[in-house]
């Protein structure tokens, strides 16, 4: 309890809901892998099997599973990770899990769509679909660690 913090009313506390470090880097594994593994199963059947049934070489997909792989982790460490770290302070008021789950599925799909249609891949709404990939490995990262999460109650200054 801080100084100060008892002689309150209950009412004017407020709890917090908090991830420590490693619960943020657990998710945040969590969700990179499967969606860069996601997209590896994308890769590799997209390139790999027409090239396995021509009976072709098929050498060139190693190199995009290695493209995939350094860009997918790249990609979600520049933007994911901080685009998580804002949602998890902006949701810290909020104790049900549920919602902090259902915003990790929404908020990455839409900024992940949005900035996708910002580097030229369209503004269809029909983009949602893969976008959405994003978000649901989000919200599975989210999952993963709703039992790590720390509830901590803080006085608010009342006005």
């Amino acid at each position: 309890m801080a100084w100060g913090e008892a002689a309150q009313p209950q009412a004017v506390r407020s709890h917090k809901v908090v991830l420590d470090s490693y619960a943020f880097i657990k998710g945040w594994l969590i969700a990179t892998s499967i969606w860069v593994g996601l997209l590896l199963l994308v890769v590799a059947a997209g390139y790999g099997v027409p090239a396995a049934r021509d009976g072709t070489d098929a050498g060139y997909v190693w190199g995009y599973l290695g493209i995939v792989v350094f860009y997918g982790f790249g990609v979600s460490l520049v933007f994911a990770a901080p685009l998580a770290w804002v949602l998890a302070y902006l949701l810290r008021p909020v104790r049900n899990q549920w919602i902090h789950i259902g915003a990790f599925f929404t908020v990455p799909t839409l900024v992940f769509w949005l900035l996708g249609s910002v580097l030229g891949l369209g503004w269809q709404p029909l983009l949602l679909v893969p976008w959405a990939t994003v978000g649901a490995a989000a919200a599975i990262g989210r999952w993963a660690v709703r039992k790590e999460v720390h509830s901590s109650t803080s006085a608010t200054a009342s006005a």
